[in-house]
């Protein structure tokens, strides 16, 4: 499998696409639409630090610039985890989610004790996915959140809080007990594809992607036009070796999903060794989707292994704004 270099992750914090932004006029409290024209990252962090927007408008802008991670995003987000109303502050821990878990951790850590049971249960939900990569000290206070969730939720008796429930188990590294409640969820008259996907999710934490995949061929019987189902299953045939059937699953995701830039790079990872001509589409897919420059290096990198005739108009993309030793690794795979 080929992925971009570390270097040029950490060389770009914004996607291509910002470059040629248009400065356009800021919004008005009647016109925050995350679909309209003027929805740039830059027009809703102004939306979110505005105090004369509704919570609601200002919430939405924050759930927005979520898909959209920048440094002016950051500092909107660090500024709206303090803000006086309850609905701002639980939108920023969604909008938290792009930046690095020390970070996250740092600014999301403080509502775990917020004044507001519905901010504080959205941070503890925010940091518990977590919960494996954090450091032991940030997984003790945690756990304690962690308890005092799981004592109120067990005498819950609805579906969905009972999916938290298991769910709050298996981040915080408890899937016996997950277990159990997942399989008891299993005959429930209001289960959702999720429950499939966090169960598969409860196998792999213990090492069984068997049963992991399994669980995910009933979750396609059950709803087989989900395409985080596929793409789950894609990533656990890939554990177990089985790379055709991977790329598949991976496929079929693409197609359920056709606006997934991820989905689309992902399926030209698997695709590669099968099919090159799907794997050099997928990656144009991928960059035509986000701009992002990670995938506009994936799609450079596999022009230029398979001698592709859009490689040197690539190229200059890349070097317009790629460091030069990304541009040289990649001059080095140039085929003679």
């Amino acid at each position: 499998m080929t992925y971009y270099p570390t270097l040029l992750a950490k060389a770009f914090s914004v996607s291509l696409c910002a470059f040629a932004l248009a400065i356009v006029a800021p919004l008005n409290a009647t016109q925050v639409d995350e679909n309209s024209a003027l929805a740039t990252p830059e027009s809703m962090a102004f939306v979110a630090q505005n105090v004369n927007e509704s919570a609601e408008n200002r919430a939405q802008a924050l759930r927005f610039i979520s898909q959209h991670p920048s440094q002016n995003s950051l500092i909107t987000v660090a500024r709206a985890l303090k803000d006086n109303n309850a609905l701002v502050r639980e939108a920023a821990i969604e909008g938290a989610t792009p930046y690095p878990l020390a970070h996250r951790y740092r600014m999301v850590s403080p509502l775990l004790d917020d004044q507001t049971p519905s901010v504080q249960l959205a941070a503890t939900v925010h940091l518990l996915k977590d919960f494996e990569q954090l450091q032991m000290g940030e997984q003790a206070v945690l756990r304690s959140h962690a308890d005092k969730l799981i004592t109120k939720l067990s005498s819950a008796t609805s579906y969905d809080q009972q999916l938290l429930l298991a769910d709050v188990y298996r981040w915080s590294l408890r899937p016996e007990s997950a277990q159990v409640i997942y399989q008891q969820l299993l005959s429930s008259k209001d289960k959702t594809i999720t429950l499939f996907l966090n169960l598969s999710n409860n196998y792999y934490a213990q090492g069984d992607n068997n049963n992991a995949l399994k669980v995910l061929e009933q979750g396609i019987a059950f709803d087989d036009a989900n395409a985080s189902i596929y793409y789950a299953k894609a990533l656990t045939l890939v554990r177990l070796d089985n790379k055709m059937n991977a790329a598949d699953s991976m496929d079929k995701a693409v197609q359920l999903a056709p606006q997934n830039a991820y989905y689309w790079y992902l399926n030209g990872v698997l695709q590669e060794p099968l099919d090159i001509n799907a794997s050099i589409h997928s990656f144009e897919q991928a960059y035509l989707i986000s701009g992002a420059p990670e995938n506009l290096y994936a799609m450079c990198d596999i022009y230029i292994r398979n001698d592709h005739k859009n490689t040197e108009q690539c190229m200059t993309a890349l070097t317009e704004v790629a460091p030069e030793e990304v541009i040289s690794e990649l001059r080095n795979k140039q085929t003679l």
